[in-house]
């Protein structure tokens, strides 16, 4: 970007640049008014995840104004929403305001889906998998490449040997819920793939064990202590 005039950025370059200028001056507090509003959402969630790195590193106290309750719930760690006329309505960490909106107005504006977005909190780690085997063979199977990472499905309905069904995505232990549910969701068959370190499959979970062990913890965390 350096070689380029301001006329020649796109749209990503040109927030990423004004980031840099803002911390290049090194303040202690930083306000920052919706300035991922106006890129497509694929650069978007690129920007945020450079934003959370570089917060990570610098600790900045940054104010961070948007009406994108997803980012706020991304990049947040405490989140203010503010009623009509600037009444703050609540104040809380992104779990808590998913959890236990203040009122009706909170809770409309975080969504009707809360309880999926809360499971961006959670690992998988603690999920309890199947082998991968056992998808190797069958009607519906996982094809591996020479290192162990999955390239697809194939079965009747889903996919060929020569064009595979695309597994959308695999999870580690670190990853969110959300992201094993979505998985889980969006797959052609109905299974999240789980791999290692080293991209890997070591590891499977079916939808339908991932919504009892979803229920479980739900259970548990809604148990009443006698």
């Amino acid at each position: 970007m350096a070689s380029k005039y301001p006329v020649q950025l796109s749209g990503g370059q040109e927030q990423r640049v004004g980031v840099a200028r803002a911390l290049a001056v090194d303040p202690p507090v930083m306000l920052m008014d919706e300035p991922f509003s106006a890129v497509d959402p694929i650069v978007r969630g690129g920007l945020q995840d450079e934003f959370l790195r570089l917060q990570s590193e610098l600790g900045k106290t940054i104010a961070f104004v948007t009406h994108d309750i997803d980012e706020a719930i991304k990049l947040g760690d405490m989140v203010a929403i503010f009623h009509e006329g600037g009444h703050l309505a609540q104040y809380d960490s992104p779990q808590e305001l998913l959890a236990r909106p203040a009122n009706d107005f909170v809770a409309d504006f975080v969504g009707r889906d809360r309880g999926f977005r809360s499971l961006s909190f959670e690992r998988a780690s603690g999920l309890e998998v199947e082998p991968v085997s056992s998808v190797l063979t069958g009607s519906d199977t996982l094809l591996l490449d020479s290192a162990g990472a999955p390239t697809g499905w194939v079965g009747p309905g889903v996919g060929t040997a020569d064009s595979p069904a695309s597994i959308g995505g695999t999870f580690t232990d670190s990853d969110s819920l959300r992201l094993v549910t979505d998985l889980a969701i969006g797959s052609p068959v109905g299974i999240a793939i789980r791999v290692n370190a080293e991209g890997a499959a070591d590891g499977m979970i079916r939808h339908e064990s991932l919504v009892r062990q979803l229920d479980a913890r739900r259970r548990d965390h809604t148990a009443v202590p006698a």
